[in-house]
């Protein structure tokens, strides 16, 4: 056991200082089982639930093929325990990871490991705002990779739309009614997926808007349905005779519903009031339109989690009405952002030259990443994307690129989307369209026969996409990859498709015997990709390229009735399997042949070798064989078989493959006596006729129909690993300050694989913002085939923004678990870095947070410095002590009136932060934190000031940078600008800027704080 153990740690040290390893299956034949007291479930799926103070996990191992008793628990417990080994918990997100370990237990009657772990240690802030759900990840032991197993973590206390559970509307029983019901549509919290909206449209015998709400990815029976017919209704002075519901979306802040009487914005979701019963909605006014109009209206957005947002990040809506613009119109396209104040135009501007012509918006949005708009139009029957810059929010009227029209004139677009994290925008409608640029190019990804994709649905964490069309067939691809599959289920009438924040993906459909009226099915992707079979009923030709490369092509059915069949982008990526022996994978699909008898072609690359027809089956390869000219009026090459031999042609040997080395392909049509048989070439300028061809020169394949089709094709199994050198999760969010310089590994071996393909580029690098960093990449294959990557980011000094960057494995199937890792490069300062003021003098955190008659008759040397607010307190501004005009309050208690409200404009600013919409001081929950924070976003909690002598002259200023644990004072190069938050002008600042700094900004200067 002693020595297992030394083994198991220099093996996961050995990985650890590797790096992370992808698509590396491990057989496990246990797992673990993790919960919280606030949601259990038997589904063995970890969804934990972060409360108030302290997160509490219970863990128990089971075994796949024992019962799951109590028993059985207790002898894992003890076998592991009395090995030293206990669980580990890595809690992790796009910026933060840490790891947890449980105690070891043997106590009497204990059958799981447990811990508890203080809110603090995860995140100080307690604050409502958008907030990344956490992904967990549980060992036995960290670092030893023993029954890995996954889970979540959401922060009930700080998701906006889970504070409104209660409040969304009138409580309602929708069992009565759902045979009434029509579609549905489902919405997610762009930063925790498994806080989500599943909403029901009714046919016009129902009227009303219902939807439920889940925090648990539907994963547990507890959905709570609420009818929003009131709240609407309210906004409508009950004038809403038709309401009906047509789309719903869920952003960062705000709950957006379309309806048959209009679009409805509610209130920001961060200040839910115990005041307020029901959550409140406004209508933005768009003049022209009717019931119908709206009725056929779509609302677009693209989907981000503003967790730690920027300054210059905000949440963007379109509004599309299908329809060409009339005279009472301003517009068929509307956009706009948080706090949706002002609706602008988003059709594109018209040259003098287009004036005339017919067009209309299908779908618009925001390129976060390169601030553009992006339509797509459909205009004198053809599609085409325009983007223009967005510039304070309005479009500009130039294109950024020449407008793309799309080559196929059979596109009709239905909607547009970029996968979240990424800069992958898809275009979809009867076919679907990918760009990597931001929609300057597009490249086909699938085409489809009679079928329009009408809904779609995304996971970050996996990268995955899920397509479903209007016939309910359900596509699968992977983020980034030119191909895609079909998901082969048996849909219902009604249903959605939803990833909840693990990726796994579920069919959302409606079940009156169900406690919540939901039927949740967690679809098997890896085992629905394998299973389905895309080969057609067609005879295939053989024909070979090299000895590790084949071509097939399928022959015009020789049966008038059955359907000839084609090979299609779908197939690209697959594998080929023959039953008899032999497989490959497709790497083209050619639509063109040289001959009419042949439809279309597919490039192989070969893993293992096709067997060859025996001689007891085709007795006719034991002959020599003639290929003689065609026949005036036909295209059918002769066979002619010796006549004085016995081996004959055979009926069966109809839609089997003449394969000759070095000369072209045929495919036996006919047969016409035993020496003699009719076929068609694969390529006819490579036939050399009248010339015998012995045995052993010349072979049959059998890729027809004629004995039963023998061939398949399925989705590929993964053949590539890749390892990321720098412990990053796979969606990492990296902050680039001034001059800060980021390095990223990757590596990508091929497996699994017949033979290497030399020097074969195996990865892509996609960059979303070309021009916002410094990106250089160095690539190199190893001594083991390996393609490796090294990518160098350096910060930019004169822009912030944000920009993605993608690894795509190029060749890699989708059943790999990776395919694409997108990592979100941000150029500006991190949230984790912060700038600190050095006190004059030294004052604890005991002085800031005393209440101040302690210390009357025995005051502290710090205490002196301070000084108490009072309640609700505005500093003054320029026009006196008793006119304060500054937005900030201190040391608030909403339930007192707010301090010097006497003049009008004294009444029109300032606002609570932490207390709004609180009822009293202990509702604002200050934190210790908070009360000694110089963060305006903490002034509410703010009880005490340092105390000053005005006007304030050499105050001595210092200053330290801070940052995960190191700090440093600041020196140049930083440069500081101090601002007066409350814009009081008794403040005189100055220093010695260096030679430097003076040169550079003469136009600057200190402002006053």
């Amino acid at each position: 056991m002693e020595l297992l153990q030394i083994c198991l740690v220099l093996a996961a040290t050995f990985k650890l200082s590797s790096g992370v390893a992808y698509n590396i299956k491990v057989e496990a034949n246990s797992s673990f089982s993790c919960y919280t007291e606030v949601f259990r479930n038997d589904t063995k799926a970890i969804k934990l639930f972060l409360p108030k103070y302290k997160l509490e996990v219970i863990c128990h191992l089971y075994d796949y093929n024992k019962p799951d008793t109590k028993e059985n628990r207790r002898k894992n417990l003890l076998l592991y325990t009395s090995a030293g080994l206990a669980p580990s918990i890595q809690i992790f997100n796009s910026t933060y990871s840490k790891v947890f370990y449980f105690k070891m237990s043997m106590g009497e009657d204990v059958d799981s490991w447990s811990i508890s772990i203080a809110r603090e240690e995860i995140t100080y802030n307690t604050d409502i705002a958008p907030i990344e759900e956490w992904f967990v990840k549980f060992n036995m032991h960290h670092g030893l990779n023993m029954f890995t197993t996954e889970g979540t973590l959401l922060d009930i206390m700080r998701e906006p739309i889970l504070q409104w559970i209660g409040k969304l509307g009138t409580p309602v029983d929708i069992t009565s009614k759902l045979h009434r019901m029509i579609n549905t549509t489902l919405t997610k919290s762009p930063c925790a997926s498994d806080a989500a909206i599943l909403s029901l449209i009714y046919d016009a015998a129902v009227p009303g808007v219902v939807l439920g709400i889940t925090d648990t990815g539907f994963m547990s029976r507890d959905t709570k349905w609420y009818n929003l017919s009131d709240n609407i209704c309210s906004v409508l002075e009950d004038d809403c005779a038709g309401l009906a519901l047509v789309d719903v979306i869920l952003i960062n802040t705000r709950l957006i519903i379309l309806t048959t009487l209009g679009l409805f914005i509610s209130e920001d979701l961060r200040y839910p009031s115990e005041s307020v019963k029901m959550l409140r909605f406004k209508k933005p006014t768009l003049c022209g339109f009717e019931m119908d109009d709206y009725l056929r209206a779509r609302i677009w957005y693209s989907r981000q989690c503003l967790a730690n947002r920027e300054k210059e990040e905000v949440d963007y809506v379109g509004l599309s009405f299908n329809k060409e613009k009339t005279l009472s119109q301003e517009s068929t396209c509307f956009y706009s952002n948080d706090s949706f104040t002002k609706w602008h135009n988003c059709l594109p501007h018209r040259t003098p030259a287009e004036r005339a012509i017919s067009r209309r918006v299908v779908s618009f949005i925001v390129d976060y990443e390169q601030n553009t708009g992006i339509a797509i139009l459909y205009q004198q029957s053809r599609a085409l994307v325009s983007v223009h810059k967005l510039e304070g929010n309005e479009l500009k009227k130039q294109r950024k690129f020449p407008a793309f029209w799309f080559p196929d004139p059979d596109f009709i677009p239905f909607g547009m989307f970029f996968h979240p994290g990424s800069h992958f925008l898809y275009a979809y409608g009867n076919q679907v369209w990918i760009s990597f640029d931001g929609g300057n190019v597009f490249i086909p990804i699938m085409k489809l026969e009679n079928e329009t994709i009408v809904e779609t649905d995304t996971c970050v964490y996996t990268q995955a996409i899920v397509f479903v069309s209007d016939k309910g067939t359900i596509f699968y691809t992977k983020a980034g990859m030119q191909k895609y599959a079909r998901l082969r289920v048996t849909p219902g009438v009604i249903f959605s498709m939803y990833f909840d924040h693990l990726g796994s993906l579920n069919y959302i459909s409606l079940n009156s015997t169900s406690a919540d009226d939901i039927s949740v099915s967690e679809m098997d992707v890896q085992t629905l990709l394998k299973g389905d079979d895309l080969g057609f009923n067609a005879a295939l030709s053989a024909q070979y390229v090299t000895e590790e490369q084949m071509i097939f092509c399928n022959h015009r059915s020789l049966n008038p009735a059955v359907p000839d069949g084609m090979f299609n982008r779908l197939h690209i990526g697959k594998a080929f399997e023959y039953g008899p022996g032999g497989s490959g994978v497709i790497s083209k699909v050619f639509r063109k042949t040289i001959t009419g008898y042949f439809l279309s072609c597919v490039l192989v690359d070969v893993l293992d070798r096709f067997p060859v027809e025996l001689k007891a089956a085709s007795p006719a390869t034991s002959n020599t064989i003639t290929i003689m000219d065609p026949t005036p009026g036909s295209d059918a090459y002769l066979f002619q078989l010796d006549p004085s031999a016995v081996h004959i042609f055979k009926a069966t040997d109809v839609e089997k493959t003449v394969v000759i080395p070095g000369m072209s392909s045929f495919l036996i049509t006919q047969v016409l006596s035993q020496t003699q048989a009719l076929g068609n070439a694969v390529m006819p300028n490579q036939v050399i006729v009248n010339r015998g061809i012995p045995p052993e020169q010349w072979f049959l394949y059998d890729f027809g129909t004629t004995n039963g089709r023998k061939w398949r094709i399925i989705v590929d199994i993964c053949r590539y690993t890749i390892q990321q050198f720098d412990d990053l999760p796979l969606h990492a969010i990296e902050y680039l300050d001034i001059g800060s310089q980021l390095q990223f590994s990757f590596r990508v071996t091929p497996v699994n694989v017949a033979y290497q393909v030399f020097h074969r580029q195996l990865m892509r690098v996609v960059v979303g913002r070309p021009t916002l960093l410094d990106v250089d990449t160095t690539d190199y294959w190893d001594d083991s085939d390996s393609y490796v990557i090294h990518i160098t980011v350096q910060s930019r000094f004169f822009e912030q923004g944000k920009t993605s960057i993608a690894v795509i494995i190029r060749y890699a199937s989708l059943i790999c678990d990776v395919t694409t890792i997108v990592l979100t490069m941000k150029n500006s300062c991190s949230y984790l870095k912060t700038m600190h003021y050095i006190l004059p003098v030294e004052i604890s955190e005991e002085d800031w947070l005393s209440n101040g008659s302690v210390y009357k008759h025995n005051t502290t040397e710090g205490s002196k410095f301070l000084k108490s607010l009072p309640v609700n307190y505005r500093p003054p501004s320029v026009l006196g002590i008793a006119v304060p005009l500054t937005e900030n309050f201190y040391n608030v208690d909403p339930s007192k009136p707010r301090m010097r409200d006497y003049f009008s404009g004294s009444k029109a600013t300032g606002k609570y932060k932490q207390c709004a919409n609180k009822t009293n001081r202990a509702g604002c929950k200050c934190t210790s934190n908070m009360k000694v924070s110089f963060s305006v976003a903490f002034s509410d909690c703010k009880e005490k000031a340092l105390r000053m002598k005005f006007p304030v002259i050499k105050l001595p200023l210092y200053f330290t940078v801070e940052e995960e644990g190191r700090s440093q004072n600041m020196t140049s190069p930083y440069f500081i600008t101090i601002v007066e938050v409350n814009n009081r002008t008794n403040w005189r600042v100055s220093d010695n800027p260096t030679s430097n700094i003076s040169n550079g900004n003469n136009n600057e200067q200190f402002r006053e704080e």
